[in-house]
């Protein structure tokens, strides 16, 4: 008696399906039908104020200290507020001084450049009456992509008649300040997440635009495939908040599709299939990470299907033609894992998961000759291990190197591939050497109770008592209950040698397990993400083991799916930056006092 995914022995062992089983996997109508609805919805939620379509484009970059620019408003007016939109280098330093009659000039405001402002409107709140305002640099390094300068109440910028150049251009300088003053109709008076980088966004957008115009990449802490993807969005809609998102939400998109397939592949039904999907548009992180220039859900979605495609491999049977056809699923599973280590470095852990699945698999096809009296098993088997030198070794290698031309065509250094092992190198120092305290940091032991959420973006300038908030934060229902669901289910599982189970607890431990001695001192909450779809299979799972055994089956499964939509709308606000009222935000959303937002 072996593992199967119905809780009943396989006269096969551990492998075989019938033609009626694999059958129950194609997509019908309904299944098209029920994933474009899941698809709108997860695109509505996903691209719905996303950001604003517009922004600066043209910039001033000086190359000399003293270079600057007057700009004359043609008369006095009060000025109560300055905003600077920066772009890639910013760091350096400059200063603003006004005037009244362009003779005598005061002080008005320091500004030291940072690469965490890099696309992002920074303010600075002073009054004062004039009709010049005069920049000098003082220390280049920094892109200056528009300013403008508000009176109290006013939401359009004050016009600016004339620009004088002021101090001598460095001969590599570029731009002046009239690009400083040409896209004033996307100024804002307040900036927030719609016209800004909040979070990461300032390091994988910024790189993407990077990779675009060959500049030399600032971030280089994780490997460049997210980021490279993130540019077509830049490609299509500029270097706007749309633009560096665009592809985030696009994946968010697509992983319905991607997961609707695995649910269905493994459960074998379109009911257990929808459940399983609605529960991944319902889900919070899912959300936050499509609507943001981060990573991560490229990376999770990656984690989906080679899982997925080594489940498949584990049950196709080498008898009647099958072993041929394993090949297909083992080379799938071995793309779609160089595609995730090329994302992120802890997605490589579940290379440890898809190793065990893999061994499994081994020891089902062993069963399954000694019952069938085939013969052949050692043969196939040594084929098939020298199979995975190369896919699971030379192809992910491949991808992985692969993923770092548009990192070699940005750099001015005079590196080339050979220097990968270095970066490999510099990467493993930087995160082993990471120490700095974060206020939203937590440890990996608080991460299935979803103890400390991270707090991505935080809304300023707000009317009296409102809050605008952007947190990685999941469904209640989904973390805490998948966490019960799994539990039970690797109980019940074990009883009934389920694969499912067996797939889900192995990949689900091989996420995780290395976050317990990893060098990082520094983690967050959305490390965990991978493992929140295995929560999702989870539930249902479990759920279909109730439905199974009890008349009220089907009610609670409906119970569940009611909850877990009514958190979702509850959540809504903190999951996609609305304003609402502080006091909601304090008594009804924030449900634990470690919960900062």
């Amino acid at each position: 008696m072996d593992w199967r995914d119905d809780g009943r022995p396989s006269p096969f062992g551990w492998g075989g399906v019938s033609a009626d089983e694999r059958t129950s996997r194609r997509w019908r109508r309904l299944d098209w039908i029920l994933v474009l609805a899941l698809m709108i919805f997860s695109a509505l939620t996903s691209f719905t104020d996303l950001g604003n379509r517009s922004g600066p484009q043209t910039f001033w970059k000086p190359d000399a200290s003293g270079e600057g620019f007057v700009a004359d408003f043609g008369a006095v007016r009060k000025v109560d507020r300055v905003n600077l939109y920066e772009g890639p280098g910013a760091t350096g330093k400059s200063k603003i001084e006004s005037s009244v009659d362009g003779v005598t000039w005061e002080p008005y405001q320091d500004v030291e450049h940072k690469t965490n402002r890099v696309f992002t409107w920074i303010s600075a709140d002073k009054t004062v009456e004039a009709r010049y305002m005069r920049f000098t640099t003082e220390r280049t390094g920094f892109r200056l992509y528009e300013a403008g300068f508000f009176a109290q109440g006013e939401s359009a910028p004050i016009p600016v008649a004339g620009i004088t150049p002021v101090g001598r251009p460095g001969s590599e300088s570029e731009g002046g300040g009239a690009q400083v003053f040409d896209e004033q109709d996307v100024t804002p008076y307040r900036p927030d997440y719609r016209n800004s980088m909040y979070f990461d966004e300032i390091y994988h957008g910024r790189t993407a635009y990077e990779f675009i115009h060959q500049i030399e990449p600032y971030e280089n802490t994780h490997p460049p495939l997210g980021k490279w993807l993130l540019t077509f969005g830049i490609r299509l809609f500029d270097m706007t908040p749309y633009g560096w998102r665009f592809m985030a939400a696009v994946c968010g998109t697509l992983m319905v599709p991607v997961f609707y397939a695995a649910a269905k592949g493994m459960f074998r039904r379109t009911r257990y299939a929808f459940i399983a999907t609605l529960l991944l548009t319902l889900e919070g992180f899912h959300l936050v990470h499509s609507r943001m220039a981060n990573v991560d859900i490229f990376g999770v979605t990656f984690t989906i299907l080679m899982y997925y495609t080594m489940y498949r491999y584990g049950e196709t049977a080498w008898r009647n033609g099958g072993f041929g056809r394993s090949f297909r699923y083992l080379a799938l599973s071995g793309i779609f894992f160089g595609c995730a280590a090329a994302v992120k470095w802890n997605y490589l852990y579940g290379g440890a998961g898809l190793a065990i699945l893999f061994l499994f698999a081994l020891l089902r096809r062993r069963r399954e000759s000694r019952l069938g009296g085939e013969r052949g098993y050692a043969k196939k088997t040594i084929i098939t291990l020298l199979s995975c030198l190369i896919l699971f070794v030379a192809v992910p290698t491949g991808i992985y190197t692969a993923s770092y031309i548009p990192y070699e065509k940005a750099t001015k250094a005079d590196d080339g591939i050979k220097d990968l092992v270095q970066y490999q190198k510099n990467m493993y120092h930087y995160h082993k050497g990471v120490k700095e305290k974060h206020p939203y940091a937590s440890k990996w032991y608080t991460w299935p109770e979803m103890l400390r959420p991270v707090w991505y973006y935080g809304g300023k300038d707000l009317p009296k008592g409102d809050a605008q908030s952007i947190a990685a934060i999941g469904n209640p229902l989904v973390w805490w209950g998948g966490l019960i669901a799994m539990l039970l289910s690797w109980w019940l599982g074990v009883r009934n040698r389920d694969r499912i189970v067996l797939t889900i607890t192995v990949m689900y431990l091989s996420f995780y397990v290395p976050w317990m001695i990893a060098p990082r001192s520094i983690t967050f909450l959305y490390h965990y993400f991978p493992m929140v779809p295995l929560l999702i299979l989870s539930i249902v799972w479990m759920l279909r083991w109730i439905e199974e055994r009890s008349r009220y089956g089907k009610r609670i499964t409906a119970a569940t799916i009611l909850v877990a939509a009514a958190l979702f709308v509850w959540f809504y606000p903190v999951l996609t930056g609305m304003t609402i009222s502080r006091e909601w935000m304090n008594l009804g959303i924030r449900w634990l006092p470690s919960w900062g937002f």
